[in-house]
């Protein structure tokens, strides 16, 4: 539990959704709002900390909390969301409309990622 907390999690418009499976959380999402540096959007937020239990993946769990993160950040008022992704999980953000910017970065200890941007339609 310890990883998922984000010294951030405090900060004015933080939230968090959660999937439960028979009263247990199987899926979590935190989004922030931060702005994406090299990317020109007057409103942003950031997913950080997306993951489901990986015996439940392919059951669209993970998709219906995305969906619902990128509902509630546009009544915040985003133009934007973004995330670092890690590379395995690139085909599940194009699937919901997230572009690559840039080239592939490690982060230590975690692995590889791309920079992944979901523009919101005016």
């Amino acid at each position: 539990m310890s990883s998922c907390h984000y010294p951030e999690d405090d900060f004015d418009g933080v939230f968090h959704l959660v999937a439960e499976n028979d009263n247990t959380i199987v899926g979590i999402g935190s989004f922030y709002p931060e702005e994406c540096v090299g990317i020109d959007s007057a409103a942003s937020y950031r997913l950080r900390g997306m993951a489901t239990v990986s015996s439940i993946r392919g059951q669209g769990i993970g998709r219906n909390l995305l969906e619902e993160g990128i509902r509630q950040c546009r009544l915040r008022g985003a133009e934007l969301l973004w995330c670092n992704a890690r590379t395995s999980a690139v085909p599940f953000y194009r699937k919901l409309n997230f572009d690559i910017k840039g080239e592939e970065f490690m982060i230590d200890s975690i692995g590889p990622h791309f920079l992944m941007v979901y523009r919101y339609e005016s």
